[in-house]
């Protein structure tokens, strides 16, 4: 169990790395980026960009053309009660999604800002 413990620690965003358990979805948002547009986008961390930089909008099709979105969820740990977020940045396409690497936050940077 170590070995597959670790690795699920690792790379499922979604496990609880204190309780060892899989964390409940709470809640889920989409955001635009309109600071970010087609052949600009960067791969950030800091939370400060995305408190700054993020617009709710209900659906897809409510961010203009060449701007990056992003979809948010919020887990919490049925265990422990730990939340983490998860940051999914991606560009609309057409009727597709051209993803990005997801962003986490484990130590509740963005709870107040995005989760009023």
């Amino acid at each position: 169990m170590g070995l597959i413990d670790r690795w699920l620690r690792k790379y499922q965003d979604d496990w609880c790395r204190d309780c060892k358990c899989v964390m409940e979805k709470v809640q889920k948002q989409l955001y635009a980026l309109p600071s970010v547009t087609v052949g600009h986008y960067v791969e950030r961390k800091d939370p400060e960009f995305y408190a700054k930089n993020l617009y709710i909008v209900d659906k897809k099709a409510d961010i203009p053309s060449g701007i990056y979105a992003c979809g948010a969820i919020q887990y919490r740990c049925p265990e422990c009660g730990k939340r983490l977020t998860v940051l999914d940045p991606f560009l609309p396409v057409r009727n597709e999604e051209k993803h990005e690497n997801s962003v986490v936050f484990r130590n509740g940077e963005l709870d107040d800002i995005l989760w009023k």
